[in-house]
């Protein structure tokens, strides 16, 4: 939303009603409680998904720094098209990680194999 910072658009994503809230609990994070114990509400679920997006969003990212240049070797006009989305969304994401304090390890992000060999991951992280 523009002109409103990004605790206060959570809280205005937070308080609106969600149209289907079991889309929302069927992506409930792994190390949410026990079923037996308390749900989790609606704002902390809210807030787990912010997280996960901003964590998938900053994996896709990661993806795209090692990938983009053989895609623009492939189809240089796709790469085109799609390179601002990675670029934009992972700026917007690391503004929402740093305020909303969310953990992420963006140097693992990086540094992941994405399935190259050990050998290459050697001579990246060694360039670096």
């Amino acid at each position: 939303m523009p002109g409103t910072t990004t605790s206060s658009a959570i809280a205005h994503i937070e308080s609106t009603p969600v149209a289907h809230p079991h889309h929302l609990r069927a992506v409930a994070p792994r190390t949410a409680a026990p079923a037996d114990d308390a749900p989790m509400t609606d704002a902390e679920l809210m807030r787990h998904n912010v997280e996960a997006l901003c964590s998938h969003m900053l994996w896709l990212r990661a993806w795209w720094e090692g990938h983009e240049q053989a895609i623009r070797a492939a189809d240089r006009r796709a790469a085109a098209c799609i390179h601002d989305h990675f670029i934009d969304g992972a700026g917007f994401a690391r503004s929402i990680v740093r305020q909303e304090g969310f953990e992420t390890d963006e140097q693992r992000m990086r540094n992941y194999s994405w399935g190259r060999s050990m050998q290459t991951v050697r001579m990246i992280e060694g360039a670096q």
